[in-house]
């Protein structure tokens, strides 16, 4: 992408694509390309970072032996190893959910800009992970380092359409606040018309049912404050699920009234507070990603081996969420509205809480072991049991490791 310059250059106009007829629909185009685009390109290079990460460094995790004990027995490299695992199990959810929708033929802009920042910046912390795992094998430029590579490719997606920054800062709730909100988009669409009898009439229908909406949203939240949530969920839901349909109902509402509080009290100052909009960005993006891991767990095996992996990355999903709820009302320049609405969101304070050691422990083991969703990755990635491969030769000695451990302490 770049510009393009010559001179006495001629173009005939039936060149443009579509003819005379999209003569100046470039731009248009060239954006709807690039929603659907960045779905699918960034997200799959970083949920193939992750997996082949689970892969290669849990197995090394086992194999690479400290005082007669594999690192990854240690409960510091435990803490690292449980991260890995589950970004791992919410990328590939995550990429699940946008590719079918996209294959149904959408163009979701707000939904393909949430894939690339959040999948390429979780990219970023599971290669980290791993390179710390790793140590000296993930630092010596050579055949035998698995991660060097995948290491020095994270500032390219994070870089590539669209520096991150800005995807999350602008772009996401910019864009969403107009796609997502019931009323927001035509209201304006109103103040711009040209009848202004008809506009006015009609914009004071939909104003009133946009306060009716607000108010709404309002008592849902305090109710929801006392209640935990809806118990509303999909005919699907199980006794494992249902608890968090109840908390991704609650946090929904509470997002609906803290949107317009920000919408309505700095209206088009919200567009310079680009650290509160990047919060109001979390918010939205890891609704989404929760209900993308309730999605992809409903549609798998359901064993407890990946029961464990959602339930973590579920976990991390909401404390996001909640954090960046109370970041935005202890950050929001009028203070007095923002002490009510966090009293109507949260009246008993925190509700999440970070996920426990004894979980983190449980998935860090299930990464150095063979399980149903360790086996689904190997059909995602590049798998190799060569013994001269670069990963093959990781894989190799792990699944040989396996059978001979016991001899061979």
């Amino acid at each position: 992408n770049g510009t393009v310059e010559g001179e006495d250059v001629f173009l005939p106009i039936d060149w443009i694509i579509g003819g005379q007829e999209n003569a100046g629909k470039g731009w248009r185009m060239l954006m709807e390309c690039l929603g659907v685009g960045r779905g699918i390109s960034l997200p799959a290079l970083a949920t193939a970072a992750g997996e082949m990460s689970y892969l290669t460094v849990g197995a090394f995790a086992r194999i690479r032996q400290q005082f007669n004990i594999s690192v990854g027995k240690f409960e510091g490299v435990q803490e690292a190893s449980s991260e890995i695992a589950s970004d791992a199990y919410m990328l590939e959810a995550f990429r699940y959910l946008v590719t079918c929708g996209l294959n149904q033929g959408g163009t979701p802009a707000v939904m393909t800009a949430m894939a690339k920042y959040y999948a390429t910046e979780t990219m970023r912390k599971v290669v980290n992970h791993g390179m710390d795992i790793a140590g000296g094998r993930a630092i010596q430029l050579g055949p035998r380092n698995f991660l060097a590579l995948t290491y020095q490719a994270i500032p390219i997606a994070i870089t590539v359409e669209g520096a991150n920054i800005l995807t999350r800062s602008l772009m996401i709730f910019g864009q969403g606040s107009m796609r997502c909100h019931p009323y927001l988009f035509e209201e304006l669409q109103l103040l711009q018309s040209d009848d202004k009898a008809n506009a006015v009439q009609k914009f004071d229908d939909l104003l009133f049912k946009h306060l009716a909406y607000t108010f709404n949203r309002g008592a849902r939240s305090f109710a929801y404050g006392w209640t935990g949530g809806s118990s509303d969920a999909p005919q699907s839901a199980d006794q494992f699920t249902a608890s968090y349909y109840k908390t991704i109902n609650r946090f929904s509402a509470n997002f609906s009234l803290v949107s317009d509080m920000a919408l309505g009290l700095l209206a088009g100052d919200l567009k310079r507070k680009e650290m509160l909009s990047g919060r109001l960005a979390d918010i939205h993006a890891h609704l989404f990603i929760a209900t993308a891991i309730l999605k992809y767990y409903e549609a798998g095996q359901k064993t407890e081996a990946e029961q464990l992996h959602a339930k973590l990355a579920l976990q991390k999903a909401f404390l996001n969420i909640q954090e960046a709820f109370w970041g935005l009302f202890d950050n929001f320049p009028a203070k007095l509205p923002a002490v009510f609405v966090k009293w109507i969101c949260f009246p008993l304070g925190r509700v999440i809480s970070k996920p426990d050691d004894e979980l983190k422990q449980q998935v860090a083991e299930l990464m150095m072991e063979e399980h149903p969703f360790r086996e689904q990755l190997k059909r995602h990635v590049y798998y190799s049991t060569e013994p001269n491969d670069v990963t093959g030769r990781l894989e190799h000695t792990f699944q040989m490791l396996r059978t001979i451990e016991p001899l061979w302490d």
